[in-house]
């Protein structure tokens, strides 16, 4: 999601899949569709069937996301434009002026549509008489038999919609770099001191994401060890780079 596994805009390619949603141009580069492909190979017991609901279910989560960060970046006066890569996006666009309130607000954005999104799906299946566990969570949310129970295709779509806005959706406001959370912590750190912000939120993400590797080792979340480590890792060369002089 963000975010997650992109911080900047890939180059364009022929393949790439162009339309608008509220006016702002949406890309999506076929990587986008090769990579959530495999994630949801990764899966249990896939098929044609699951893995086609895994990609749409990640593709409006994701672009929920991106549009969070457009539409109030928009609001600002910046024209934004959106892309899709990998199993992550990128709402590019170029500030004239930005102040902590807008960098905060603008990386909040992503995330909080997303949990809109979300809300609005649970809210659904309460409404249906049914109950849910959060999927990556683990917690019981309503009365009745629980949504898997049937195990439709419905059901799986519903399932997936709620992992990505809402697991997913906490995991993007960890404070590490580039992550929506780390964006949030570097512009408050910034805000109260400009010469030394950058480095100290350098030194949290590197914290952070060793320690949640370790406790995603401890629960056997192996993609998110890795990527917490490899976050962690960009940082710790970022904030070396930094500390050589000249």
């Amino acid at each position: 999601m963000v975010d997650v596994l992109l911080a900047s805009e890939p180059n364009a390619s022929k393949y790439d899949l162009h339309f608008t949603v509220a006016k702002i141009p949406v890309r999506i580069h076929p990587m986008f569709w090769l990579v959530t492909g495999i994630f949801g190979l990764l899966g249990g017991r896939p098929s044609l069937v699951t893995v086609a609901l895994w990609i749409a279910a990640v593709l409006a989560s994701i672009l929920v996301h991106e549009l969070g960060h457009a539409l109030v970046a928009r609001a600002y006066g910046w024209p934004p434009k959106i892309t899709l890569y990998g199993m992550g996006g990128v709402a590019s666009y170029r500030p004239t002026r930005q102040t902590t309130q807008s960098q905060v607000l603008i990386a909040f954005a992503g995330p909080g549509a997303g949990f809109v999104l979300g809300a609005v799906v649970l809210a659904a299946v309460l409404l249906s008489g049914h109950a849910v566990i959060l999927p990556g969570l683990g917690i019981p949310i309503g009365d009745g038999p629980p949504l898997m129970l049937g195990g439709g295709r419905l059901e799986l779509f519903v399932t997936y919609l709620l992992w990505v806005n809402f697991f997913w959706g906490l995991i993007n406001l960890a404070p590490i770099q580039p992550l929506d959370g780390g964006t949030i912590v570097s512009a408050l750190l910034s805000r109260k001191d400009p010469s030394t912000g950058l480095v100290r939120s350098l030194k949290l993400s590197v914290g952070i994401a060793a320690t949640l590797a370790v406790a995603s080792l401890t629960q056997g979340y192996v993609f998110l060890v890795i990527m917490f480590a490899m976050l962690g890792f960009n940082n710790w060369q970022l904030l070396s780079q930094l500390r050589q002089p000249g």
